[in-house]
């Protein structure tokens, strides 16, 4: 650094020696003064002119009014760099943030809440466990649900087994009437006569190959009987009509037991025609000084029998009036009461066992047209 002094015009007559010695003189008093002790009276800038002079153009400060940009520099370029400086700050400041542990407050009733939480879990998995068993326990190959919906009949007995088929046999019987009285008298029980077990034993046709099936399981047994003649027999004349209301009866009290009594087939003998015998087949009247017992087995292996079950009872006995002789022909349901009778339809006898406390009832089938 230099200091020019200006030279009056009289001096101009001084040698340059001289001139040039003051000006270094001028320099070195000003390097001196710069390593001085401080200027305890105050006579001596605290800082040094020389640190407050800017190395460069300073770079404009977002966010403030009267900060203008940067030499160089445009508005867009000025914001960004903002932009990301704040951007780290905040990045910086939040990894420098400790992390905060969020302690749940603690109640002394909590161990109550959690006993009374576990004793609800507890009683909602015994109330699954419960229904699994009822209902992987209560299946029964012989019986046939329905899922939720409609009942399967608007009535049904209040007794389970085979102790509901007298409660069966006494619903049903009173249906059926014939001038204003009750047709027959029925009764039900297990497949039992005289306190004594009964086997069915169906014989084949020669067609079907000619043997004898027995036939297991669970069973009941239903008994017609006239009550204004003599030996159960059914007053006024033997008709087809009467013959068609009788197996439409039939129908109903197996139907009600596979239904509610969890029974695999049903066996349902007919009151006898009397001395004028009907012939099934010709629907003609003949004379016989014995007559025939009748009786319809209903098996719950049965395809139509299976069928029937399922769907609710009024679906195949449509008729909303239990009908008459006189009536049943022209029955709504006249049709599905054919066509699930046909074919079991059998003579029957009992006959003892040769070894056993027992009897044998035998059906030799009766076709019908």
């Amino acid at each position: 650094m230099s200091v020019e002094h200006d030279i009056p015009d009289d001096d101009n007559q001084r040698p340059k020696d001289a001139e040039v010695d003051v000006v270094a003189e001028a320099e070195e008093s000003f390097e001196q003064s710069r390593h001085r002790p401080p200027d305890l009276v105050g006579t001596r800038p605290e800082w040094d002119p020389a640190t407050l002079v800017p190395t460069e153009t300073p770079r404009a400060a977002a966010g403030r009014l009267w900060a203008p940009a940067g030499e160089g520099v445009s508005d867009t370029e000025t914001l960004a760099a903002d932009a990301t400086a704040a951007a780290t700050t905040q990045t910086a400041d939040e990894a420098a943030a400790p992390i905060e542990v969020v302690v749940p407050p603690y109640s002394r009733y909590s161990a109550r809440f959690q006993f009374l939480f576990g004793a609800l879990i507890a009683i909602g998995a015994a109330a699954v466990v419960l229904l699994v068993a009822v209902v992987v326990g209560g299946k029964n190959d012989n019986i046939s649900t329905l899922p939720a919906g409609p009942p399967w009949s608007r009535w049904e007995p209040t007794t389970k087994g085979v102790l509901g088929a007298n409660e069966i046999a006494d619903h049903v019987g009173r249906e059926y009437r014939v001038g204003g009285k009750q047709l027959a008298t029925v009764t039900g029980s297990a497949l039992e006569l005289h306190g004594l077990p009964v086997t069915i034993a169906v014989l084949q046709t020669a067609a079907q190959g000619g043997d004898i099936d027995i036939l297991d399981g669970t069973g009941v047994l239903y008994r017609l009987c006239g009550v204004y003649a003599d030996n159960c027999n059914l007053a006024g004349k033997p008709s087809q009509a009467r013959l068609l209301l009788l197996r439409r009866e039939a129908l109903e009290l197996a139907l009600y037991s596979f239904k509610y009594l969890g029974v695999s087939k049903a066996v349902v003998i007919l009151p006898p025609t009397g001395p004028a015998a009907l012939d099934p087949v010709t629907g003609k009247l003949t004379k016989a000084k014995t007559t025939p017992a009748h009786a319809l087995l209903f098996r719950t292996d049965e395809p139509d029998v299976q069928s029937a079950i399922i769907h609710p009872l009024a679906t195949t006995l449509v008729a909303k009036k239990t009908p008459t002789v006189a009536s049943v022909s022209r029955s709504p349901d006249a049709q599905n009461v054919s066509a699930l009778t046909i074919g079991k339809l059998f003579s029957s006898k009992f006959t003892t066992a040769n070894q056993d406390a027992g009897f044998i009832l035998v059906l030799d089938p009766v076709p019908l047209g």
